[in-house]
């Protein structure tokens, strides 16, 4: 059966827009991509989960490629699923499971967005991506715009990491570092450049980047059969929330899933929209002023494009909104690395942050399965790890010089 994809807008339905369209003709909202899934048998399931191919591509039938001649992949998708005993004990869930994105091949989730981007843009015969990013979906957008054959762009905020910059323009991208305002002048420069240009939009804007549902199939995959009690997700945008509400739908419409996880939105203080929504029971986003963060990655005051459809993702799911201060952030990222032994940047490490909050307040049971998503690896931003000096400070080749080096140092190196 030929496959079938539209879009339509979730706002007012119109279904109109030719396929390259990002927003609805009518009304403006960002439209959503569907693909048609109603044949779809038990059958087809267990081929997917069968298949030798374990990058996101055996769920093909679940994304807005044509024609799997188009698909543009490095590998993406299927990452451990790793049961942290140690970490979970500590924070008191013995169900603590870490989904590891850090092995994702430019170290963070864009990779799953940008698969299918790309292999979208490649049928729609696009010339040169772009991006604004406070670093990872820079990184991201330039391995895939050169693995797709294509020329790539990116704006980032003066500030960002020089580790996600030096990636960046490692894939051939044009690094443009802006100063100003990520939410404000970098976004209306960005929005008037990818206009005058005719560059494919890479933002959450484009309906096309719904790689991250496959958070959703990898994990009813990888649990066989046991749905987790709740998912938590670094959340800037929110397109990893919004995407893996579509799949597990998706999965439940099918028959192949008879619940869902409750879904939460982990983000820093200095920059929580979501968290504010969800206190005020607003079904829209108020845009914030995003302060400075330890949790650079998710620096984001106003998810504009998908702000309304994560809450209510959020909702439906009866899930909820955390926010976390830098103290926290980075006490979780120590915490991941020592008793877990996964080095995640702090954005990353918000989720692990959330869970520990929630369990405190009692919010998540000591029994719950709940998954962290950890979405970018600690090499990204490893200047966020605070060293003295004097702990690199060379030694004398004796043996009492390193037995007192040991002793200094025991403190600093348990967990």
């Amino acid at each position: 059966m030929a496959k079938e994809i539209k879009l339509r807008c979730p706002k007012c339905g119109d279904a109109s827009a030719p396929r390259a369209s990002f927003h609805c003709p009518s009304c403006g909202c960002v439209l959503e991509v569907n693909v048609s899934i109603g044949h779809l048998t038990d059958a087809d399931f267990s081929r997917m989960r069968q298949s030798r191919d374990r990058s996101i591509w055996r769920w093909y039938d679940f994304f807005p490629a044509e024609n799997p001649s188009s698909i543009v992949s490095l590998g993406e998708g299927d990452t451990p699923l790793i049961h942290a005993a140690r970490l979970g004990e500590k924070i008191g869930i013995a169900n603590l499971y870490l989904k590891n994105d850090t092995v994702l091949p430019t170290g963070s989730l864009k990779d799953r967005s940008n698969s299918v981007g790309f292999s979208v843009a490649r049928e729609l015969r696009f010339g040169t991506a772009a991006v604004m990013s406070t670093g990872n979906a820079a990184a991201s957008v330039a391995a895939y715009a050169a693995a797709a054959g294509m020329k790539s762009v990116v704006l980032v905020p003066k500030g960002t990491a020089t580790a996600k910059i030096i990636q960046a323009r490692a894939y051939g991208a044009a690094v443009i570092v802006v100063v100003g305002d990520f939410d404000r002048e970098v976004a209306m420069l960005y929005k008037i450049a990818v206009q005058e240009f005719g560059w494919y939009d890479c933002l959450s804007s484009n309906p096309y980047r719904v790689g991250k549902k496959s958070y959703a199939y990898e994990l009813v995959d990888q649990f066989d059969g046991v749905i987790p009690d709740w998912v938590i997700h670094p959340t800037a945008g929110g397109t990893g929330i919004f995407c893996m509400w579509q799949g597990f739908q998706e999965f439940r419409s099918l028959g192949w899933i008879d619940r869902v996880p409750k879904l939460v939105a982990a983000q820093s203080a200095a920059a929580a929209p979501f968290v504010i929504a969800m206190e005020k029971a607003s079904a829209e986003i108020q845009p914030v002023i995003a302060q400075e963060t330890v949790a650079e990655s998710i620096q984001v005051g106003n998810p504009a494009a998908l702000g309304w459809r994560v809450l209510a993702a959020l909702r439906e799911s009866n899930g909820t909104a955390v926010a976390l201060s830098d103290d926290e952030i980075l006490d979780a990222q120590a915490q991941t690395a020592r008793l877990a032994g996964i080095f995640a940047e702090p954005a990353a490490a918000t989720s692990v942050a959330a869970a520990k909050k929630m369990r405190a307040a009692g919010t998540i049971k000591t029994n719950d399965v709940v998954v962290c998503n950890l979405t970018g690896h600690g090499l990204k931003q490893p200047e966020a790890i605070q060293v003295p000096e004097k702990e690199f400070a060379p030694i004398a080749p004796t043996l009492a010089a390193l037995r007192e080096q040991i002793r200094k140092l025991a403190d600093i190196s348990a967990p």
